[in-house]
């Protein structure tokens, strides 16, 4: 039988992101997570939330699935910790789906904090009544069944970036971000330091300073004039 190397490997025990390192995150929004890695770690644009409230932080927990098939999703509500943000690798395929609000509750009754789905997924009421918050390429009838191929807990791309077991994981109206767990804490210092720039040149513009004086603008206008 033909398969990928990574085919049927389940990954029980993996290092997360510690909590309070996550927790360093969550004063923080999508966008200012890419700006702290130079515009990297951007999902693809299309995984959008199923509700543009909806807002996910927490740790990875991957799943390598073929489009259209659960097996190892369902596999991997099993090994769902608190806090784990299900990250459903699936091939991108929009017109056939992986999960549904069944499998949605049940994460949720394991403590996923959200689902990530490169690919469809269906019964979008019931996931967003149910199921932790969803973020997914679209929203599709078909789903062909729970046969396989598909692995738990190996690295995967989810939306064009890799995405290993444990990384940090944060989505919202913008998109998703990933994080790599070994670079997590140098991004929350640089993310806290943007946002305290932003803080201080808010600040700045309400005690009557102009826009172009505080960022610095007219340099590169004067570049354009004559």
């Amino acid at each position: 039988m033909e398969k990928h190397a990574l085919h049927g490997q389940i990954v029980r025990d993996f290092e997360r992101a510690p909590a309070e390192l996550v927790k360093r995150f969550d004063k923080h929004d999508t966008a200012k997570l890419v700006d702290s890695m130079g515009g990297y770690g951007a999902m693809h644009y299309e995984i959008k939330p199923l509700e543009n409230s909806m807002r996910v932080l927490g740790t990875a927990l991957t799943v390598l699935t073929r489009p259209g098939d659960a097996l190892y999703v369902q596999k991997a509500i099993d090994l769902t910790k608190p806090g784990d943000v299900i990250i459903i690798s699936a091939g991108g395929y929009k017109d056939v789906c992986v999960i549904g609000e069944r499998l949605g509750y049940f994460f949720k009754r394991n403590g996923a904090v959200g689902i990530i789905v490169d690919g469809a997924i269906r019964d979008a009421i019931g996931m967003v009544a149910d199921a932790p918050p969803t973020f997914a390429r679209s929203t599709c009838l078909r789903i062909f069944g729970s046969t396989g191929p598909g692995a738990i807990n190996v690295p995967v791309s989810c939306g064009g970036v890799t995405v290993n077991p444990g990384d940090i994981i944060m989505g919202d109206r913008d998109g998703v971000v990933v994080v790599p767990r070994e670079d997590a804490a140098r991004v929350a210092d640089l993310a806290d330091a943007h946002l305290d720039g932003e803080l201080a040149r808010m600040k700045d513009v309400e005690s009557g300073k102009s826009v172009t004086d505080v960022f610095g603008l007219q340099p590169k206008l004067d570049r354009w004039n004559g």
